[in-house]
């Protein structure tokens, strides 16, 4: 390596990430702006221009190997006598990160570059190891034990696994371990450097946590920039990145990010975009206005049903739901809504009931558990269109796209239901209540909705007015009266929902 270079590697924190990589794996690492970004960032935490910074990106995206890997080797090549601690959720990624610093270390280019830095043979372990300037590295899970162990930087690299993303106690934990373990280990809290690198799972995340305390500096970029901006980059030309414009645009497709946005816990926005705002909705009660079930508008548009079939009958099981819809222009009134914990003879029969009796035009039946066996009997019939819906992506982000339609209280219930209580304390208390029946239901139909806002009325026989023999009307009704008043006759019409 010429001199000019090697001041390179020394002074540029990506520069010697890239030769790293291409050591380690004989192919080169992408060259993307955000890297430069990203690179920039961590290496004021090398000089202690930033002493408290947490990152979020997406995964797949080198922050481990530019965060934790070369971050700790080049602090240890310029600052020998350093001391490290990296954190993690598991062992066996502290284990693989540590591994990756040491192999750096070992190779001839990182001691010709760092001539002051050397590996001790007396402490030597994969997850402790030391310079004889007497700078060390300790790689260990965040239930591993810090207890013992000071620290000039601490690095926390993915310190909650994915499928902890709805673990209250796991997050929770893991607060308290930072809080009370992990932060006091720094030699100097005054001059001692801490780096949070992640992806987000949970609006009470660590990051989630730290950020709502402030006094940390901030980078989050999402996989997809939701709108432009320019970041600034030292001495280096600014990125502009535009609206749309992808992290790593040569790595995905448009069905990559279809796969992506299909995913469920904890959600695209969340672990993609970093956004996981929507695990607390702030839905509240009075956003469901109420209405008198006698006086509902006249409108354009046919009811249709949404029906979310559980699993099979008994207490143990998830329930059923029917939901009868009528939209309004933005709004959308529940007419009526049938929910049970039914086996499925149970449920065909109250699909029936509720076809019967709405007259719907359209019928959505979620294609889950019991769904396939009702699809096969509920069949389009004249002026009734039949879907099967599957439902893609997370719940949460199911419902987050329609907290605008929620707030402005376009979702109205009859003031009489005897369900409507159970129907608004599910929404307000989701996603922490013990189902999420009607949630599914309702958002299947606002999915839909949404697409075709004005499904066509459905035309059928039925009783429109009874008369005196006069031709005054006594009533009007698409329903059969008990009893037929003396001098009354009965008009058959259509009636038009």
């Amino acid at each position: 390596m010429d001199t000019d270079f090697k001041a390179l590697l020394r002074e540029n924190l990506l520069a010697f990430s890239m030769k790293a990589f291409k050591a380690m794996n004989s192919n080169n690492m992408p060259n993307d702006r955000y890297l430069e970004l990203l690179a920039d960032r961590l290496a004021r935490v090398a000089v202690r221009k930033t002493k408290r910074l947490i990152v979020n990106l997406p995964p797949r995206h080198y922050k481990t190997w530019i965060g934790s890997v070369c971050l700790s080797a080049w602090i240890l090549g310029r600052e020998p006598s350093a001391k490290i601690l990296i954190v993690t959720y598991g062992q066996e990624l502290a284990d693989r990160i540590a591994h990756s610093i040491r192999t750096i270390m070992r190779g001839d280019w990182y001691k010709e570059l760092f001539k002051d830095t050397k590996l001790t043979k007396s402490r030597s372990k994969l997850v402790d190891f030391a310079t004889t300037a007497g700078g060390s590295v300790r790689s260990v899970s965040i239930e591993g034990g810090v207890t013992g162990h000071g620290a000039d930087y601490i690095i926390i690299d993915d310190p909650i696994e994915i499928k902890d993303c709805d673990n209250a106690k796991r997050l929770e934990r893991v607060a308290e371990l930072f809080d009370n373990e992990i932060l006091t280990r720094l030699n100097s809290p005054k001059r001692g450097c801490i780096v949070i690198i992640a992806h987000r799972v949970n609006e009470d995340d660590l990051s989630g946590h730290l950020l709502q305390q402030g006094g940390w500096k901030h980078l989050k970029l999402p996989l997809i920039a939701p709108r432009a901006h320019t970041y600034k980059l030292g001495d280096e030309p600014d990125w502009e990145r535009h609206k749309g414009e992808l992290l790593m645009p040569h790595a995905f497709g448009q069905r990559d990010i279809e796969l992506l946005q299909g995913t469920k816990r904890p959600g695209f926005a969340t672990l993609q975009h970093q956004n996981p705002g929507g695990t607390r909705l702030r839905i509240k009660a009075e956003h469901f206005p109420t209405f008198a079930p006698t006086a509902v508008p006249m409108s354009e548009s046919g009811i249709v049903l949404s029906i979310d079939p559980g699993q099979k009958g008994g207490a143990a099981h998830s329930y059923s739901v029917i939901q009868a819809w009528l939209p309004v222009r933005d709004r959308h009134f529940l007419l009526r809504q049938w929910r049970e914990q039914a086996t499925y003879p149970d449920l065909r029969a109250a699909v029936h009931k509720m076809i019967a009796r709405n007259n719907p035009s359209v019928v959505l039946i979620e294609d889950t558990n019991q769904g396939p066996a009702l699809l096969s009997e509920i069949r389009p019939r004249p002026g009734m269109m039949v879907h099967a819906i599957t439902p893609l992506g997370d719940k949460i982000e199911r419902v987050r796209r329609h907290l605008a339609t929620i707030r402005k209280g376009c979702i109205q219930l009859p003031w009489d239901a005897d369900w409507r209580e159970s129907f608004v304390a599910e929404l307000t208390l989701f996603p922490g209540a013990g189902y999420d029946d009607q949630v599914d239901a309702t958002m299947q139909y606002l999915d839909w909705i949404a697409k075709n806002p004005t499904p066509p009325k459905r035309e059928r026989p039925a009783f429109g007015a009874m008369t005196y023999s006069t031709g005054h009307t006594v009533f009007a009704s698409h329903t059969v009266p008990a009893i037929q008043n003396r001098g009354g006759v009965l008009t058959r019409g259509r009636r038009w929902w």
